[in-house]
């Protein structure tokens, strides 16, 4: 796979443009239905990228279909939005329980596998944060937070602590970059999810108001959070880059 901001988007738009044209299609099926099928579709591709996970933490490297399992998973969850659009029951497809514990299980899958990829290459990621200004403690703080926010994912109770946990992770990997000068590609994965957390929280604040209700709420309120988790990101990532700066000339004048 071309980890390209671009590239990923294209994917994407792709799979929305399927799912638009063959929307027409899927009316003969109920949103039950289909819900229940791209639940099982999307269990599969998770299956298979768990076990290419496996293959690169075992072995040092990932099969060569590791890139075909991440580019089906974008389609698809763009064709589930092009096929929405094409249906007149699109809030019950879209907050069928089936697609929301897909959705939360995909975001899960993919927070947990970061977080142990990480703790399987810590040498290129303690040189990382060290050239990012941050200290091994805060490496070691990530891993834990994305393991812990991937399991929170999947218990309805912790959901909007982790959706707010998880999103000042990757608006605070997409600033480290930006402040380590590294191109827009780097960020690649954390605009991706960014995206993928965005559209759930939408999702999922939809889902627990009344059928009637107006969509401009959940909009608003999930903008609203992300502006904060922002800002958060933000300045904790000032905060402790300045910090361990500190600590350097304090340890100086020991004797």
């Amino acid at each position: 796979m071309f980890y390209r901001v671009d590239y990923v988007f294209a994917v994407l738009g792709a799979g929305f443009l399927i799912g638009l044209f063959t929307g027409r299609w899927t009316l003969r099926f109920e949103a039950a239905q289909l819900a229940r099928a791209y639940y099982g579709a999307v269990l599969t591709l998770l299956t298979l990228s768990s076990i290419r996970l496996t293959i690169f933490l075992m072995l040092g490297h990932g099969p060569a279909w590791a890139g075909v399992i991440s580019d089906l998973s974008e389609l698809l969850y763009g064709a589930l939005f092009g096929i929405a659009v094409r249906r007149d029951d699109r809030r019950e497809l879209l907050l069928d329980r089936a697609v929301i514990s897909a959705l939360a299980i995909t975001i899960a899958v993919t927070f947990a596998s970061a977080g142990l990829g990480k703790a399987f290459a810590m040498t290129p990621m303690h040189e990382f944060f060290a050239q990012s200004g941050y200290p091994d403690a805060f490496l070691r703080f990530i891993i834990v937070a994305e393991v812990l926010g991937a399991l929170a994912m999947l218990i309805p109770c912790a959901v909007p602590a982790a959706l707010a946990g998880l999103g000042i992770d990757m608006f605070g990997a997409v600033l480290t970059h930006i402040h380590n000068g590294d191109p827009l590609n780097d960020s690649t994965g954390a605009i991706a999810m960014l995206l993928h957390l965005g559209v759930f929280s939408v999702l999922w604040e939809r889902s627990r108001m009344a059928a009637t209700a107006s969509l401009k709420g959940p909009l608003l309120r999930v903008a609203a959070a992300a502006l904060i988790c922002l800002l958060l990101a933000g300045a904790g990532g000032f905060l402790i880059r300045h910090r361990d700066q500190a600590r350097v000339p304090m340890a100086a004048l020991r004797p």
